[in-house]
């Protein structure tokens, strides 16, 4: 069972792959190999305060491993512990001082409480260590970048991106935002935080909406900030078709529907067939759309749908705008052709790269004008 949940990881599909887990849990109690990877698979399923619970179960049993830790302090970060993550991952990193993804998770966090020196020391100190990912490069070059510090994001382009197609992606996505960055632009390190940013800054009255609800989590820290009713749409099938290297139906919830605040709304179904009915029964204008669709075509029936309900100070957030090897061709190219198509002056005014979400403040579009 183990090997057969091993297999299912490295498919992308952690739902399966908890099941199996558990399983063999039951079957074996207590093997600390089978409880991390019951951990990690919980998170990939982006149930993360599951997989806390795991964690914290093996830690109060003793089980201090670097992967344990790293699972814990991965799933807080997702639900915004900013605190408890960075807790964790220090401690980690001081029993395991050349845990390259250690150091890498650490810096996103350490963004908004100790700043960007600090999270900048831990995306490079990740580079250094043995065996750490190529990409970490790309990350590097794109945050110098959005912080304004171009020479430095140059020489390492230069020095270790290169054509790399793996590095690439991040500080090419990151590029193609510079020219219209708004003058109140912010650099992220999480989801949440971003996410409840971009509610904030959603001052045009209307309807708050996400597309790709999964387990809940973005969801949640909308409706916690937005102050109203807000609704959520996903068919908890996962994806209608492929994207990058995961076939048709990863992300899926298995038709289970994750629990909600009270001021949030659940529509089941594909966008193409729950929007339509949704959007005739309640009129208006939209004030903040997150898009979590990933792949173009969902992406692109959304935007059509949501076109003429699109208003000056409209938020868009969405959720793998950049940083993908795929970016041009996903929610990126959908929403360039929604602002070719509807004459629209937009500004970009968050982005994070560690999360690759990007989120946009409409100025103009053709209809309002």
């Amino acid at each position: 069972m183990a090997l057969l949940a091993r297999a299912h990881q490295a498919d992308n599909a952690p739902f399966p792959a908890v099941t199996l887990l558990e399983r063999a849990l039951r079957v074996t109690p207590g093997r600390p190999d089978l409880t991390a990877a019951l951990a990690g698979a919980l998170r990939r399923d982006a149930r993360y305060t599951d997989a806390i619970a795991v964690t914290r179960e093996a830690l109060a049993a003793g089980d201090l491993s670097p992967d344990i830790r790293f699972e814990a302090a991965t799933a807080a970060a997702y639900l915004g512990r900013d605190g408890e993550a960075l807790a964790h991952f220090n401690a980690l990193l001081a029993d395991d001082p050349e845990h390259a993804a250690g150091w890498f998770g650490s810096h996103a966090q350490a963004l908004h409480d100790h700043g960007p020196d600090e999270s900048l020391r831990r995306l490079r100190r990740a580079t250094r260590c043995g065996g750490a990912a190529g990409k970490y490069w790309g990350y590097l070059a794109a945050t110098l970048r959005l912080l304004g510090r171009d020479a430095e994001a140059d020489a390492v382009e230069q020095a270790e991106v290169g054509d790399n197609p793996k590095r690439r992606p991040l500080p090419d996505g990151v590029k193609a935002l510079l020219p219209k960055l708004s003058a109140d632009f912010r650099l992220f390190g999480n989801s949440g935080r971003l996410l409840r940013h971009a509610v904030a800054c959603a001052a045009t009255p209307g309807l708050v909406l996400e597309f790709g609800v999964r387990r809940g989590t973005s969801l949640d820290h909308i409706a916690d900030a937005a102050g109203q009713e807000v609704h959520g749409f996903d068919s908890f099938e996962g994806l209608p078709e492929g994207w990058v290297n995961s076939p048709r139906g990863v992300l899926t919830t298995g038709s289970q529907l994750p629990p909600v605040r009270d001021n949030a709304r659940l529509h089941v179904g594909w966008f193409e067939d729950s929007l339509p009915p949704f959007l005739a029964a309640h009129p208006g204008p939209v004030r903040l759309v997150n898009v979590d669709s990933d792949i173009y075509a969902s992406a692109r029936t959304v935007l059509t749908a949501l076109a003429d309900r699109v208003r000056p100070g409209t938020i868009i957030v969405f959720d793998e705008y950049i940083g993908n090897r795929s970016w041009r061709d996903d929610e990126y190219r959908a929403f360039q052709e929604f602002v070719a198509e509807n004459a629209v002056r937009y500004e970009y005014f968050a982005a994070s790269p560690y999360t690759k979400q990007v989120a946009v403040r409409v100025l103009e579009i053709g209809h309002s004008k």
